[in-house]
């Protein structure tokens, strides 16, 4: 399953999202997989696209830092994603239905224009999600290569985040035991946010996920987002 004319395309979507509408080819590794079957399923020899939903999805990113650590060589991301991909009429697998199409539009445009988004979130001086965020000392930053300290098992989760030479995020220590490398320990897709999203979005994210990291489009690591405390939480801890 390897795109013709020598590129690997690998869609690094979760499965809903692979199996909506794909580039036509891609081979579908999603990040938290890419460490364990990467190996197996691309040829280091070729070269490799990764790709994810738009501009402000930083999956691909995060992908391709996780290929160059296991040794991949001419390893890009599509920046703009699925999302340019299915408004430019390009072919997919399935071909995309209308819903998609009309679902990935306002991330095409924002692709092309994000002096139009960034502009609206001035405007409208929204709370964003970087006014709840903290790069925090106590969370420990690592190598792949490092060994992992132990943590008390009441600490904030994540208790490390695992980062390549270039600060982007490669995964996240959940597990308070110390461990002798943190590339066997981290979790390799914990949930991110960018920083100018907002907390409504970022409470939809907690639902179903222990914890959020802040990160830029690019994957590079910023903090810890800590939710805001209702009044209610604060009268009753004081």
């Amino acid at each position: 399953m390897r795109a013709a004319g020598g590129v690997q395309i690998v869609d690094v979507l979760p499965s809903h999202e692979y199996d909506a509408a794909h580039i036509r080819g891609a081979v579908h590794i999603p990040l938290r997989h890419i460490l364990h079957d990467a190996p197996a399923s691309l040829d280091r020899a070729r070269p490799v696209v990764v790709y994810c939903r738009d501009s402000l999805c930083d999956l691909s990113a995060r992908a391709a830092a996780q290929l160059e650590m296991l040794g991949f060589t001419g390893v890009r991301h599509y920046f703009r994603g699925k999302a340019d991909w299915i408004v430019r009429g390009l072919p997919t697998d399935p071909p995309a239905p209308l819903s998609e199409r009309m679902r990935a539009l306002p991330y095409f445009v924002n692709n092309l224009a994000p002096v139009l988004r960034s502009g609206w979130i001035r405007y409208s001086d929204r709370v964003r999600v970087a006014e709840s965020m903290r790069d925090d000392e106590n969370l420990v930053r690592l190598g792949p290569e490092d060994s992992v300290p132990p943590a008390a098992p009441d600490s904030p989760m994540p208790r490390g985040v695992v980062l390549n030479p270039e600060g982007v995020l490669l995964g996240a220590i959940d597990r308070s035991e110390s461990a002798p490398r943190a590339l066997d320990a981290m979790n390799p897709g914990p949930q991110t946010i960018r920083p100018d999203m907002t907390p409504r979005l970022a409470a939809k994210l907690m639902a179903s996920n222990p914890y959020l990291i802040v990160t830029t489009a690019m994957g590079n690591y910023l903090g810890r987002y800590l939710a805001p405390q209702s009044p209610r939480a604060v009268r009753a801890r004081n």
